[in-house]
């Protein structure tokens, strides 16, 4: 029998985002056994569009904004398939891109993949070839902003983008959703090391392509951007980075955590001045330490049930070699 495929598409409002992604999908030569879209409690007409013109389609309605990471949990835990493809609203897909993904899923052995994501408006740039994680606790999208003529992609690749990744049912039911506490940015980042602590692998499946629009659904606030990933940099390290590899990169992590403090303050000062840009910094710290209790709980269950070895993950949060 052939391995199920669930789509789930968590949205708040940007029907015509959606509307593209759907459109991509539907005209997929190989098409999901289901496809769930989540409705985070959007303002627009997104939930009455989607039952009036996709009946097949089904819909999971949250009353309230619940945040991107909620919005995923409530679809993964409504998707039956063997496999889930997690979508954000501003992907698009080429015609083969599940054909692709699930012919590499069947026939080898990672459990997580990600296509080629290039910017839809420029389909000769990269977007995402995978996901890197730094050695300074920094994840990052493999060849972001660079041309795609001429890259030399990775070998290897640490994990997926939860905005266009496909994963086995098994590392949801191994190491858990997306943890909540992240709300937005990094929440992939953080699924993708507790799967790779658990002895997980991930692929890059260059054939199938993705198209992304960028940030669309952020409304130009990149001091909230900046927010969240200055405190999920954190929360990411203490969950999930080995005792031995925090002393070794014990430096670079705090050059990488005054980045992230410059570039919040940076971003906020633009919007709301110098003086309230630093009260955002002190409350995104006291929001960071306040998750701390959470981080330690969880980070002795992962550490506890780690598979790989610190050799291993030393190598994987390298910078890694290219492919010839």
């Amino acid at each position: 029998m052939s391995a199920t495929l669930s789509v789930v598409i968590p949205t708040w409002n940007h029907r015509d985002l959606l509307a593209e992604c759907l459109k991509s999908l539907a005209a997929q030569s190989r098409q999901a056994g289901e496809i769930i879209v989540v409705d985070d409690g959007s303002t627009d007409d997104t939930a009455v569009y989607v039952a009036r013109e996709w009946p097949d389609v089904r819909l999971v309605r949250l009353e309230k904004n619940s945040g991107f990471c909620a919005a995923v949990n409530s679809g993964i835990r409504a998707a039956t398939g063997d496999w889930v493809f997690l979508l954000n609203n501003d992907m698009t897909l080429a015609a083969d891109c599940l054909e692709r993904l699930m012919e590499a899923a069947c026939e080898g052995v990672a459990a997580m993949l990600a296509p080629l994501a290039l910017f839809r408006d420029d389909p000769d740039t990269i977007y995402s070839a995978g996901d890197r994680q730094r050695a300074d606790g920094r994840p990052e999208a493999i060849g972001f902003r660079q041309r795609l003529e001429g890259f030399r992609f990775p070998k290897t690749i640490f994990g997926v983008s939860g905005g266009a990744g496909l994963y086995r049912r098994e590392v949801f039911d191994r190491v858990g959703l997306l943890d909540e506490r992240f709300i937005a940015y990094f929440e992939d980042s953080d699924l993708n090391f507790r799967a790779r602590l658990a002895g997980f692998d991930a692929n890059l499946v260059r054939e199938a392509i993705a198209y992304h629009v960028g940030s669309a659904s952020l409304g130009g606030k990149t001091w909230w951007r900046s927010r969240q990933c200055f405190r999920n940099h954190a929360l990411l390290i203490i969950k999930n980075l080995p005792l031995p590899l925090f002393v070794r990169n014990f430096p670079s992590i705090v050059r990488e955590r005054l980045h992230q403090a410059r570039r919040l303050v940076s971003s906020a000062r633009t919007e709301f001045g110098l003086v309230r840009a630093l009260a955002m910094l002190g409350a995104a710290g006291f929001d960071t330490l306040t998750a701390i209790p959470h981080c330690l709980r969880e980070r002795r269950k992962i550490q506890r049930t780690r598979r790989i070895s610190i050799d291993e993950l030393k190598r994987l949060m390298g910078e890694g070699e290219s492919a010839d």
